[in-house]
């Protein structure tokens, strides 16, 4: 089989480093483990690369400055020939040009909304009438479907290298707590400053893009031990995993109780948990999906300082506690969100729409 995933950026500093980008780079290179894979994105420059025997990145390079509405000829070429094209964001100019494309050369496509858009004739016409199925990374994400007359879906999920984000060597932990992602307040940061207890030192990764809101956090940190380390390498970040008591991830909701579309699938939490780091998130989006209380982590309320502190605080101070979370973070991991068990779902929804 051969499949092409589309998306308009790709996982690189000079296109961009979010959950989005490596969500389709890992998808990617697990799938080429069993099919021929080839990823397009589109960037300033052309690239063309093999990182592994049968998977191929193709960058084109992009005729517009938007880099979430990028475009280029050679996207016609770089379908020719696949059985499947999965596309990467529903709401963006290459995913309306490739499942059109796609659909008149006779290719399954699929689509998994990651959030976010950028200019598109999407907005007006129903791209859905082409596709064979949805492929969202979350329940949540499949509540949040785009209009239109074809809502066929099958959930996909995230997942983590195993390899790469081992189990701790043993069962302990530094006493620190973990935000890992952008810095900025969907993300709820605030709350989880607001609520930390002052003896429990936070580690914030990830970078700072809104130079305002890293300063009102700076302030809420007064007489704690809050650290901004900005991005960290991938290899930092497992190491840092690797130690802490507990990511904690405060997703806010709205004042009708909503997440909208954000968190549509936490990579940063099966991430933290593979390495036997429990998660405290809230009560939102796709977050309880991920994680099941007392199993691999703990759920607050969203919005909650004061719950975000009487659990940190219960976590610090039971270790038998800890201890049961931990292993059962990795258990899940191993269980439900390997990049493997994604490409199964992948797979199989492939071969339904066969």
């Amino acid at each position: 089989m051969k499949v092409v995933h589309v998306t308009p950026t790709w996982f690189s500093p000079e296109s961009a480093l979010g959950g989005g980008e490596r969500f389709a780079e890992e998808l990617a290179r697990a799938m080429a483990e069993r099919a021929e894979v080839r990823l397009v994105s589109f960037g300033p420059r052309e690239i063309r690369e093999t990182p592994r025997p049968g998977y191929e990145r193709v960058i084109l390079k992009s005729w517009t400055r938007d880099r979430m509405a990028p475009f280029a000829p050679g996207l016609l070429g770089e379908l020719r020939g696949a059985d499947v094209v999965h596309c990467h964001q529903f709401f963006v100019l290459p995913t309306f040009l490739a499942v059109l494309l796609g659909r008149l050369r006779g290719s399954r496509v699929f689509v998994s909304d990651l959030g976010g858009g950028g200019w598109t004739p999407g907005y007006q016409i129903d791209q859905s009438r082409w596709i064979a199925a949805h492929l969202p990374i979350s329940e949540h994400a499949a509540r949040h479907l785009p209009r239109g007359r074809n809502r066929r879906y099958r959930v996909i999920y995230g997942g983590v290298d195993l390899d790469r984000h081992p189990m701790r060597p043993e069962p302990a932990h530094d006493g620190s707590a973990v935000f890992l992602g952008r810095v900025l307040p969907h993300k709820g940061v605030h709350f989880l400053i607001a609520g930390l207890p002052p003896e429990i030192p936070l580690h914030v990764v990830g970078p700072t893009p809104d130079s305002g809101y890293l300063d009102r956090l700076r302030g809420l940190a007064e007489g704690k031990d809050v650290r901004f380390h900005g991005p960290l390498s991938d290899a930092e970040v497992v190491e840092r995993l690797g130690r802490a008591m507990a990511l904690v991830h405060p997703t806010p909701v709205d004042e009708q109780g909503s997440a909208g579309v954000h968190e549509l699938f936490g990579l940063a939490l099966v991430e933290a948990m593979a390495r036997g780091c429990p998660v405290i998130a809230s009560d939102a989006a796709s977050l309880p999906e991920i994680v099941t209380p007392e199993v691999n982590g703990l759920l607050v309320p969203p919005n909650n300082p004061t719950a975000i502190a009487g659990t940190l605080e219960r976590l610090r101070d039971d270790p038998d506690l800890w201890a049961r979370l931990s292993s059962g973070a990795r258990r899940t991991v191993e269980e439900r969100f390997t990049w493997d068990k994604v490409v199964d779902r992948c797979l199989a929804a492939y071969a339904e729409a066969g």
